[in-house]
């Protein structure tokens, strides 16, 4: 028995070289798209850098006013402490009735 697999002519073969190229350029021009150009890779790495620069320097400003805090908090104890001790000296020093 005969095998009957259609056979490619040469017609189809030449219509698939024709579209092909087109298909290949459709394909591509679709790809690029999906990517940013050199230009816009750029402005993004740049505002990407600068964004990163921002986020060091709120991360040492907010350390530096944590740092404030804390000091500001032993100050606050000192000056109760302080308090407290004149208190207690002002009632050493008055006399009792």
């Amino acid at each position: 028995m005969p095998s009957t697999q259609p056979k490619v002519s040469f017609n189809n073969l030449d219509t698939f070289l024709k579209l092909a190229p087109i298909i290949g350029l459709a394909v591509l021009a679709y790809l690029q798209t999906l990517f940013p150009s050199k230009d816009d890779f750029s402005k993004i790495h740049d505002t990407m850098h600068d964004v990163e620069k921002q986020v060091i320097i709120l991360t040492a400003m907010q350390n530096t006013v944590n740092q404030n805090a804390r000091n500001i908090s032993d100050i606050q104890k000192a000056i109760t402490q302080i308090q407290i001790d004149m208190v207690k000296i002002q009632n050493n020093s008055s006399p009792n009735p």
